[in-house]
């Protein structure tokens, strides 16, 4: 199997194992895990920007935390509905319906910030976004070489970003 239908493979696996609870309940493990990954990648966006040496303003914590909770309770009931409406052998084929609620937050982002973040800023938050996601399945479903690679092209593409950048 290639590399993103690995990788696809082991976000709907992860989905199954970590976002049943006791009772058969998708919704709470799909809300949990989802508040997670629009925070760290806020946190990581801040951090590649300060290596470029762009500024990036952020509003206050508690906004913040606002815009990431909606932002994540879209992704996760986007992740939600996949589960309950696609069979378990096409989930990774599924997987291609999550552009729909990856555009409402960036939506969401880019209202939110109107003035104080460019498009590109919005693109590497969703960039940031699909590799947390990527790397998080990789690794609770146990494809570890899959994560290795995620994390080795993703650091490569960041590293050249950076020195482009700072280049110009």
């Amino acid at each position: 199997m290639d590399g993103a239908g690995s990788v696809l493979k082991s976000i709907s696996e992860l989905a199954v194992v970590l976002f049943n609870d006791a009772h058969g309940n998708r919704t709470c493990g799909v809300l949990v895990a989802g508040f997670c990954d629009p925070c760290a990648a806020v946190y990581l966006l801040a951090i590649f920007d300060g290596l470029i040496e762009n500024d990036l303003e952020l509003h206050p914590l508690g906004k913040e935390a606002a815009i990431a909770g909606v932002a994540s309770f879209i992704e996760a009931m986007g992740v939600w509905l996949l589960i309950l409406f696609i069979p378990a052998s096409s989930r990774g084929l599924g997987m291609r319906a999550m552009i729909i609620p990856a555009l409402i937050v960036a939506l969401i982002y880019k209202v939110a910030h109107l003035e104080d973040w460019s498009r590109y800023d919005i693109l590497l938050l969703l960039m940031f976004q699909v590799v947390i996601c990527c790397l998080g399945a990789s690794l609770m479903t146990a494809h570890f070489g899959t994560a290795i690679l995620v994390v080795l092209f993703f650091g490569i593409v960041l590293v050249g970003a950076v020195f482009i950048n700072k280049s110009l």
